[in-house]
């Protein structure tokens, strides 16, 4: 019966699938059939199971079926575990049958190149002309932990009878990353909403899984493993729709190291990666981003809690003073605060411990034993935990055990306290298979833990990250009384064209004339009161200084000739045109920043502020950020550069604006998000001089045909 009209299934349908069948199944574990099909088994699916075999009547006591044309009632979905070769039939008797959804295991499709590229949009031609969603190929397939439907091959699955429900769902493009999420999350007791793998994402992609996930009442928090955004302006759409949601999101994304496309005429151009513009987009939507999907999965499982960082200092416990020490030291290397206990809190603390002993690191190995139990948290443990928790001056705790006794007594403490708190509060497990009975503890409550203290560095910054993030505003949009006027021209601005186009913007720029000829910056001369600088105007040179268009320090009539000369010379030996010369104040920095702006082809306009002059591609000291920008999202980017220090008046140097530098980045925002023709701009340097900022140079370029 074909199904020619017959609608569409939602990723909601799919993953409440009342009927699935295995097309390949055995019952040889071995094979890929054959374990699809114990899984089913073991976990006592809620979906009605359909085994598919032509050459078995019966298969692990279930009839089977020769074909999917003869399976009996609706099939909701249908796993292919078929030889590549026969992909195509068997997607032909899911047409037959009415199949709402094939989930294709089989590999060897686009991963491999033009053919296998060419055979799987041939599938998917021939789905989408018949009703059938497809997932995969080359996938894993899903689960739904709420609702106990599975269609997967996941070997972890293999390994127990039942998969934890919970709050965390996720969507991947590796099958092997959401298996490596499951077999962690199995260890340390994660719930699970929905996992779903796509692979190639030929049809159903993780754009459509995340949207799901985000109108889902039973997910509470969303991981995404990425390899490829697809459709990067719904995908930036459905980042702000789960922020609105409340719902974190919490990403690891392959393909950091991969450059972008550089254009040589813009420094901008050359910092603003795949990676870096990836990344300032998640941050400005409160995306916690993360180099593995374990340390994704354990800061999960704390959002699925609840739990968020109310301030940026953090409290350590420990059963060692030196692992304490160690911990505390390499927090403060990665610039995570250590909290300092208030007089009440330590009040609160003083039955259980010593004088010495009442401040952070909190050392377990110093406790007094209680006559009797606290009222509110129990145990000496606990109560020790919870007072200083409860300090309005600690944002979260690490509680970190090495080898020592009663270790599952801490962790029931941990498991306790955390039920109580909305901060996050995480237990570094370090003591090995000596401490088996409190990993127990904590996985059976679906605590979870980590395994060292760098674990604990990474999930604290992420915590630390995501509670201070600064929101982009999407109903921001800019000035009326900025708008790119008519006349500026499209293609390279020079630096004439270039200072005209950002102060209508409001950016300010040093003491600046165009001279048409030599007799022209002679009479400029007198408009200046100190030394100037002179530059070339060209329509096609970009980089002045590299070929010796740029003279500093004129102060007379005849240095002024002088210097025209040599640079006409300079810019005539080097094949470029001479449109003029640029008279500009001489400005004496205190440190030097760039400015710029980018158009992503993914993601449109960014921002960008860093360590500017000369060495701004050695150094890399730089931020971004989607366009428009917010104040708060600009001095968040001020504050994350390393070269912060030189801005707060360095050796005597008088501390930059900050409320003044954060206004120009705002401004130069409106620029990148009302002139849709500016494709790059580099303002470098921006000088911070007496605490003032200033543009000293500037150049763009600009697209025909935008406003």
């Amino acid at each position: 019966m074909s199904s020619m009209g017959k609608p569409r299934l939602s990723i909601r349908e799919i993953l409440n699938a009342r009927s699935v069948a295995i097309v390949g199944a055995s019952e040889d574990p071995a094979k890929w059939g054959g374990r699809a099909l114990a899984i089913q088994v073991r976990h006592q699916v809620s979906a009605r199971v359909l085994p598919v075999n032509p050459r078995a009547a019966t298969l692990m006591g279930m009839p089977a079926y020769a074909s999917l044309r003869d399976c009996p009632g609706p099939v909701d979905v249908a796993m292919l575990l078929v030889p590549r070769d026969r992909t195509r039939q068997a997607l032909e008797d899911c047409i037959a049958a009415g199949v709402g959804c094939a989930v294709i295991v089989t590999a060897g499709f686009a991963e491999l190149g033009d053919e296998g590229r060419q055979t799987e949009q041939d599938l998917v031609a021939l789905a989408r002309a018949n009703g059938v969603r497809l997932i995969g190929p080359n996938c894993i397939g899903f689960l739904n932990a709420r609702r106990n439907v599975i269609a997967s091959t996941a070997v972890a699955l293999a390994a127990v009878d039942r998969i934890a429900a919970g709050g965390i769902g996720m969507a991947s493009q590796s099958g092997a990353l959401m298996g490596m999420m499951l077999a962690r999350g199995i260890d340390t007791g994660a719930g699970f909403s929905s996992l779903v793998s796509l692979g190639n994402q030929c049809d159903i992609d993780i754009n459509e899984v995340f949207g799901y996930l985000i109108e889902d009442p039973d997910t509470s928090v969303i991981c995404l493993y990425i390899e490829e955004v697809r459709d990067p302006a719904r995908f930036r759409g459905l980042l702000a729709r789960a922020n609105a949601a409340g719902k974190p999101v919490l990403i690891a994304k392959s393909g950091r190291s991969r450059a972008g496309q550089r254009a040589v005429m813009s420094h901008t151009a050359s910092l603003a990666g795949e990676w870096p513009v990836f990344e300032a987009v998640c941050r400005a939507h409160g995306v916690a981003l993360f180099e593995n999907i374990a340390d994704l999965l354990d800061c999960a499982m704390i959002m699925a809690r609840g739990q968020r960082m109310s301030g940026p200092r953090v409290a350590v416990f420990s059963g060692s003073g030196g692992a304490g020490a160690l911990l505390v030291d390499a927090l403060e290397v990665a610039g995570i605060e250590t909290a300092t206990l208030s007089q009440a809190s330590r009040a609160h603390i003083a039955p259980l411990l010593p004088q010495a002993n009442r401040e952070i690191p909190i050392d377990f190995g110093t406790i007094i034993a209680q006559t009797s139990p606290d009222a509110v948290y129990g145990d000496e443990a606990g109560t020790l935990i919870g007072r200083v928790m409860e300090d309005d001056g600690v944002g979260a705790g690490v509680v970190m055990l090495t080898s020592q006794p009663a270790m599952d007594v801490v962790a029931r403490a941990v498991v306790r306290v955390g039920a109580m708190t909305r901060k996050p509060l995480v237990f570094v497990h370090a003591a090995g298979s000596t401490g088996h009975a409190a990993r127990e503890v904590l996985r059976d409550a679906g605590y979870g833990y980590l395994e060292s203290q760098n674990d604990a560095l990474r999930i604290m910054g992420a915590l630390r990250d995501a509670a201070g993030a600064a929101l982009c505003d999407p109903s921001h949009t800019p000035s009326p009384d900025h708008r790119t006027a008519a006349d500026t021209p499209s293609g390279f601005l020079n630096e004439v064209q270039a200072r005209q186009l950002i102060e209508s913007y409001g950016l300010p720029t040093t003491q600046w004339r165009h001279a048409h000829d030599v007799d022209g910056v002679v009479r400029a001369l007198a408009h200046f009161p100190g030394k100037v600088a002179i530059k070339a105007v060209s329509p096609t040179l970009v980089h002045k200084s590299d070929i010796g268009a740029v003279r500093l320090g004129i102060a007379s009539d005849e240095e002024a000739r002088q210097a025209c000369a040599a640079i006409a010379a300079a810019v005539r030996d080097a094949g470029h045109e001479l449109d003029g010369f640029l008279v500009t104040a001489m400005v004496r920095p205190d440190a030097e920043l760039i400015l710029g702006v980018q158009r992503d082809p993914a993601f449109g306009p960014m921002v960008m502020i860093g360590a500017g002059g000369v060495l701004v591609e050695l150094l890399r000291d730089v931020q971004m950020a989607p366009a428009p920008v917010t104040r708060a999202q600009a001095l968040a980017m001020v504050s994350r550069l390393r070269c912060k220090p030189l801005l707060e008046g360095w050796r005597g140097s008088k501390p930059a604006d900050l409320d003044q530098l954060a206004e120009v980045i705002v401004r130069l925002g409106e620029l990148a998000a009302g002139d849709s023709a500016l494709r790059e701009l580099d303002v470098n340097p921006l000088m911070l001089a007496d605490g003032k900022v200033v543009a000293a140079d500037a150049r763009a370029f600009r697209e025909p045909g935008g406003q």
